[in-house]
């Protein structure tokens, strides 16, 4: 009788420990898989919804590019979005532009004083040139 305590013990904590290591070495879950907390455009009504976003929320943002960078673009409101190294896409330096990504939070630019609010490892849904805006 003692042996079936041990063994069914030691099954029971074998399982705890695998199911344990499995959820801290597994690899977090991609923006793209996952479904947004906030949906829109980076003007007001994204800014007055920041206070409700958690940082590590899904965000869905669809606005023009202000500016763009090799790995970032900014769009309106100081919104800075971070690509995740997984997108293999081309991403436009101009033009409107649909992304989905993590909040990251808000800062302030110790440089400039601007407000900056970040988006990383966000994945292109859909881009369109100025000239096809119409």
């Amino acid at each position: 009788m003692k042996k079936k305590i041990y063994f069914a013990a030691t099954v029971v904590l074998v399982a705890a420990v695998s199911f344990g290591l499995y959820q801290y070495f597994r690899t977090p879950a991609a923006a793209i898989d996952l479904s947004p907390a906030y949906t829109g455009q980076a003007d007001h009504n994204f800014i007055s919804n920041l206070e409700a976003l958690e940082v590590g929320a899904v965000v869905e943002l669809r606005d023009t590019i202000r500016s763009a960078e090799s790995k970032s673009i900014t769009l309106s409101n100081g919104v800075i979005v971070v690509r995740d190294s997984a997108d293999a896409q081309q991403w436009p330096s101009s033009g409107f532009i649909a992304v989905k990504g993590f909040y990251q939070g808000v800062e302030i630019d110790d440089f400039f004083g601007d407000t900056l609010i970040r988006v990383g490892g966000a994945f292109l849904l859909e881009s369109a040139q100025p000239e096809h805006l119409d």
